[in-house]
C-alpha cells in the first residue's frame, strides 16, 4: 500500500501499514486516579438534576428516607442555585455562555474523534453571525469574501506582500463588502442584503483571517475544505443553540457545564480516533476538481528532545538550550492531516517503552511497523547526536536521517573537514589548537573557534589575538576539548538544501545576510556558481553519510570560491526555516515537504529490505571527483 507526495511531477513512496484503531483506546496520558475524579466530577451534575427533577411540582413525595434528602437537596437548588429568575427577553445574551461549553463539545468531537480539520473554534463564532442574520445570509456574506480572496491571491503573491500585509487587506475588503451591502440594499429594496451589513465584523475578519492563514500555509483548496468543514459545524452548534428545549435545560440545569467539560477531557483521552483523517482534499486529477483521496493509515513518532530531565543519572557535558527542539505543532497537524497517525516521544529512558507500545514491528514479516521522525540532539554526554540513532539501531526500528556512524562523522567538525578536503571538497584553512600561540603564521584574522566535537554550539569570532586565546580558553573551560580555529568569510551565506538519497532533489537556493538573520531565495549566483556549489553540496551530502535530507551551508573566500562551513541534518524543520523556505521557492508547500521526507525515509528502508544498496548514493555521488574539479576550473574566478 503506497503513499503519495501531493506533487504532480514527481512519485510517490509506500508508506508503512500499521494495525487498526480498536474503538476503545485509552492513550494512557491520565492515570486510573485521575479518570475516577474526572468521573465522580462528571456524574455530580447528572446527580443534581436528577434531584432538582424529583423536587418539580407533580413528582413523587418523600417523607423520610435517602430519597427526602434528595429531594430537599433538588428544592434547594431550584431555590437557590437557578437561573431561571432571568427574564426571558435578556436570556439570549446569557444562552451564549450557557452553550460554549457544549459547543466546544462538539468541535472536540469533530476534530478529535472524527479528525475533520477545520478553522479552529471559529464555528462558535459563525453561529453566532447565524443567529444575528440567518444562516442564508451569512453562508451569501461568506462565500463572497472566501471568492474575493481566491480572486485576489495571485496578486497579492505577484507584489510579494508579506503574510500580515495579505491578512489585514483581506480583513478590509470583508470590511468594504459589508458596507457595500448596507448601501446597495436599500437601493435594492432587499432587507436580506441590507442585513449582511449586522454580521458581526469581527466574527467575518477572523474568518477571513483564518482562510489567509490557511491559503499561506497549505493551499487554497484545502483553504475551503476546512472552510467548509467550519460552517458544517457551526450550523450543527446554531441549530441546538436554537432549540428550545436544550436553553431550558440550560437555564435550569447550568451545573450541567462541567459534564460537558470533563467530557472533552474523556473524548481526548478514549476516543481519539480522528477517523476521517486521511480523506484530504487534492487539487490534483481531473480539472482540479475536489476529490476526497484515502490515505493508508501509518504511524510516524517525531522523537525530540525538549527537556534535559529523562536521565538516570548527571554525567558529561549537558545539551545547550538552543539545541533543544520547542515546537513540533505544526509539523505534527501537516502530517496527521496527511492521515498519518503521529505521536510526540521524547529522546530520554522512556523511549524504548515507548515505542515497543507505539511502533511494534509487521507482525507478518518483522519488519518496521511505522517510521520514525528522529530531530533529537541528546540530553547530556559526548556525540549526544549519536544516542538516539544508535538506540534506533538497537531497537530495529525506521528511522529518517544518518545514521549513529554518519552523525559521528558529523559531529567531528576536524575530522569532518578534514575528510571533505582531502575528498576534494572546498572548506575553510582549519587547525586544531590549545593554545593561541600555536596558531600557524599563514593564517589571517577573522576566525571562528569552536570545539571540535559540539558541532550545535554557534562559533566564537576572533577579529584579533586577544580574542583568540579569550576564545580558546573558553573551549577548553567550557568543554574540555581542543578548539578547531578556522578561516571566517565575512560574506553572505547561501545554503542548500537536499532530498532524496540515490537521485538527490537539490531545492532552489538560498542566500543569507552576513548576520544570518534574513534568508532570500532563489539566491542570486549564476548559473555556473550555483552548478559548482550543487555538485560539492552533493558530494559532501554523500561523503558525510547523510541520508533523507539536509542542509548545506556555503561562503565564499575572496576570489568568490565557495566554501562548505557547515552540514545540518536535525535542526531544519521549522516552520519557517531555511528547509521550509527553499520548499516554498520551489513549489512545495510545507505539508508536501514533510511527506516528501516521509516518503524518502521510508522507501530507503524498503529498498534495504528488498536487498538494495541503500549507500548507492555513496558509490554513485562520491566517485565523481574529476567532474568536480571540471566545473571548478570552468568557473569564471579561474
Amino acid at each position: 500500500m503506497s503513499v503519495e507526495v501531493n506533487d504532480t511531477a514527481r512519485t510517490r513512496a509506500t508508506a508503512p501499514p500499521t494495525p487498526p484503531n480498536t474503538w476503545l483506546r485509552r492513550k494512557g496520558n491520565i492515570d486510573p486516579l485521575w479518570l475516577s475524579i474526572f468521573a465522580g466530577l462528571a456524574s455530580l451534575p447528572v446527580l443534581t438534576a436528577i434531584a432538582r427533577l424529583l423536587a418539580y411540582p407533580g413528582m413523587l413525595a418523600f417523607d423520610a428516607g435517602p430519597l427526602y434528602v434528595f429531594r430537599q437537596c433538588g428544592l434547594w437548588l431550584n431555590q437557590s442555585v437557578t437561573l431561571a429568575w432571568v427574564p426571558p427577553a435578556d436570556r439570549w445574551s446569557l444562552m451564549y455562555l450557557l452553550l460554549l461549553p457544549t459547543a466546544t463539545l462538539i468541535i472536540a468531537i469533530a476534530r478529535m474523534t472524527f479528525g475533520l480539520r477545520i478553522l479552529g473554534f471559529r464555528s462558535i463564532l459563525i453561529a453566532v453571525g447565524f443567529q444575528e442574520i440567518g444562516i442564508l445570509q451569512s453562508l451569501a456574506l461568506i462565500a463572497v469574501v472566501v471568492l474575493v480572496v481566491l480572486v485576489l491571491r495571485p496578486a497579492m503573491r505577484h507584489f510579494r506582500l508579506p503574510l500580515y500585509a495579505r491578512v489585514a487587506l483581506i480583513i478590509g475588503i470583508a470590511a468594504m463588502i459589508m458596507v457595500a451591502a448596507s448601501v446597495l440594499g436599500p437601493w435594492l429594496r432587499s432587507e436580506s442584503v441590507w442585513s449582511v451589513a449586522f454580521f458581526p465584523v469581527i466574527i467575518l475578519a477572523m474568518l477571513a483571517e483564518g482562510i489567509a492563514r490557511t491559503i499561506e500555509a497549505d493551499n487554497a483548496l484545502l483553504a475551503v475544505w476546512r472552510t467548509l468543514w467550519t460552517l458544517i459545524i457551526a450550523f450543527i452548534i446554531a441549530v441546538i443553540s436554537q432549540s428550545a428545549t436544550i436553553r431550558e435545560i440550560v437555564v435550569h440545569f447550568p451545573e450541567v457545564m462541567l459534564t460537558q467539560l470533563i467530557a472533552i477531557v474523556f473524548v481526548s483521552e478514549f476516543f481519539d480516533f480522528r477517523l476521517f483523517q486521511g480523506w484530504a482534499p487534492s487539487a490534483y486529477g481531473i480539472a482540479g476538481v475536489l476529490r476526497a483521496t484515502p490515505l493508508p493509515s501509518a504511524k510516524i513518532a517525531i522523537v525530540r528532545n525538549r527537556w534535559n530531565a529523562g536521565v538516570i543519572g548527571r554525567l558529561g557535558p549537558s545539551a545547550p538550550t538552543k539545541s533543544r527542539v520547542q515546537s513540533v505543532e505544526f509539523m505534527v497537524d501537516v502530517l496527521r492531516d496527511a492521515g498519518y497517525t503521529v505521536k510526540v516521544l521524547e529522546g530520554d529512558t522512556s523511549l524504548g517503552r515507548e515505542l515497543r507500545n507505539f511502533l511494534p514491528p509487521d507482525p507478518r514479516t518483522g519488519g518496521p511497523g511505522g517510521l520514525i521522525l528522529n530531530l533529537a540532539t541528546g540530553i547530556q554526554g559526548h556525540a549526544r547526536l549519536v544516542h538516539v540513532p544508535a538506540m534506533l539501531e538497537a531497537f530495529g526500528i525506521a528511522y529518517s536521517g544518518p545514521d549513529p556512524l554518519a552523525h559521528a562523522r558529523l559531529s567531528d567538525r576536524y575530522a569532518l573537514f578534514s575528510l571533505l578536503g582531502n575528498a576534494g571538497v572546498p572548506v575553510p584553512r582549519h587547525v586544531l589548537l590549545d593554545d593561541a600561540a600555536q596558531l600557524p603564521d599563514d593564517f589571517y584574522f577573522p576566525l571562528a573557534v569552536q570545539p571540535r566535537n559540539v558541532p550545535d554550539v554557534p562559533p566564537l569570532i576572533a577579529m584579533n589575538a586577544t580574542d583568540l586565546r579569550n576564545a580558546i580558553r573558553h573551549v577548553l573551560e567550557e568543554y574540555g576539548q581542543a578548539a578547531l580555529v578556522e578561516t571566517h568569510f565575512q560574506s553572505t551565506e547561501v545554503r542548500v538544501s537536499l532530498l532524496g538519497n540515490r537521485d538527490l532533489e537539490c531545492l532552489p537556493l538560498l542566500q543569507m545576510n552576513s548576520s544570518g538573520d534574513h534568508k532570500s531565495g532563489p539566491a542570486p549566483v549564476s548559473a555556473a556558481l550555483s552548478a559548482v556549489i550543487v555538485h560539492c553540496a552533493k558530494r559532501a551530502f554523500a561523503i558525510a553519510g547523510c541520508r533523507d535530507y539536509a542542509r548545506i551551508d556555503f561562503r565564499f573566500a575572496q576570489n568568490d570560491e565557495p566554501r562548505l562551513v557547515h552540514i545540518e541534518t536535525q535542526r531544519i524543520f521549522a516552520r519557517r526555516g531555511s528547509l521550509a523556505r527553499a520548499a516554498e521557492c520551489a513549489g512545495y508547500s510545507y505539508a508536501d515537504l514533510m511527506q516528501r521526507v516521509v516518503a524518502h525515509a521510508w522507501r530507503r528502508y524498503q529498498d534495504e529490505l528488498g536487498g538494495a544498496n541503500q549507500h548507492g548514493n555513496v558509490t554513485e555521488l562520491a566517485a565523481d571527483a574529476a567532474g568536480e574539479s571540471r566545473l571548478l576550473a570552468n568557473h569564471p574566478s579561474n
